[in-house]
């Protein structure tokens, strides 16, 4: 398909990719962005508020993404806000810097827009990008086991930040992301739009995750934080555990049966390895919960 509508003055879509310390993944993901098989005009900017910027490196490799650098550093949703009020396309492409999208990303998230017009926001399956390690693994499953490959179509609740298109408009009616939430500002997004949500299992991603279990068990604590002070604040499913928090400690068994199920009709093969993997798998698990417990507290 034509690669000429880059750049285009008018843009249909506006591909926007956050980046701190990105440099050893975000070469992937811009390669993959400028290989979609679309015909449809876009821009891509990436916004870097790296300790090391990369500007140079990018113009050098890809004459053909706007960067914007930030002396400051940025969470994902103040990179994202960023760049989409200097973008100009009528839909918006959340993708992340450690984030591949399949060829045909674009051409099969963009169609279920046009073709139902109460959706605000569509996106894809995730694939772990790295499942060589454990510790990957492990993340993986906890964190995305809701949009497995062959996990069935359909309306969602709520869709990861790193794997959407949505319309400009509906982003902006719902406020953009919170600058102020380091993760699980794609949840508070999805609880503020009006329209539909979208889960398209024909397209998607591949992603890359931590590869040693001291940093994915970090991260895992970080993000159950995150959701649990959302859940503080605002009306969620599990938001009344803020009234008892030492109940989540029953989180651990009921995600992970609810994750291996999710695998093993999805993909047994994978089953099998988070069974055999349950024990590391349900230690990530209670890591997520005492960040969730945590955030509950948290005022």
């Amino acid at each position: 398909m034509s690669r000429e509508p880059l750049n285009h003055p008018s843009p249909e879509v506006s591909f926007i990719i956050p980046c701190y310390n990105c440099r050893r993944t975000i070469g992937f993901a811009l390669k993959a962005v400028f290989e979609q098989e679309t015909s449809l005009p876009f821009e891509v900017i990436v916004v870097d508020s790296s300790a090391n910027p990369i500007k140079e490196w990018i113009d050098l490799r890809f004459r053909k993404v706007r960067l914007i650098a930030s002396s400051e550093r940025l969470s994902a949703g103040a990179a994202r806000n960023l760049g989409a009020s200097a973008s100009k396309g009528r839909f918006l492409a959340f993708l992340d810097a450690d984030t591949v999208a399949l060829p045909n990303w674009l051409s099969a998230l963009y169609p279920q827009l046009q073709k139902q017009q109460d959706l605000a926001v569509a996106g894809g399956a995730v694939q772990n990008g790295n499942p060589e390690s454990m510790a990957s693994r492990i993340q993986y499953w906890i964190e995305f086991s809701e949009f497995l490959p062959g996990s069935p179509a359909g309306r969602r609740r709520f869709l990861s930040s790193s794997n959407i298109l949505i319309r400009r408009k509906a982003f902006e009616q719902a406020g953009g992301f919170d600058p102020a939430m380091a993760m699980a500002e794609d949840l508070l997004l999805m609880n503020a739009l009006e329209g539909g949500i979208y889960f398209d299992n024909s397209t998607g991603i591949k992603h890359s995750h931590r590869s040693r279990w001291a940093l994915v068990s970090q991260h895992l604590h970080e993000l159950g934080y995150w959701s649990g002070k959302l859940r503080s604040n605002i009306d969620l499913p599990g938001s009344w555990l803020k009234r008892a928090p030492l109940l989540s400690l029953t989180l651990p068994f009921y995600r992970l049966a609810l994750i291996l199920l999710r695998l093993w009709r999805g993909d047994r093969r994978q089953a099998i390895q988070a069974v055999s993997g349950s024990p590391i798998l349900l230690a990530g698990l209670f890591h997520w919960t005492f960040g969730f417990i945590r955030g509950l507290r948290s005022t």
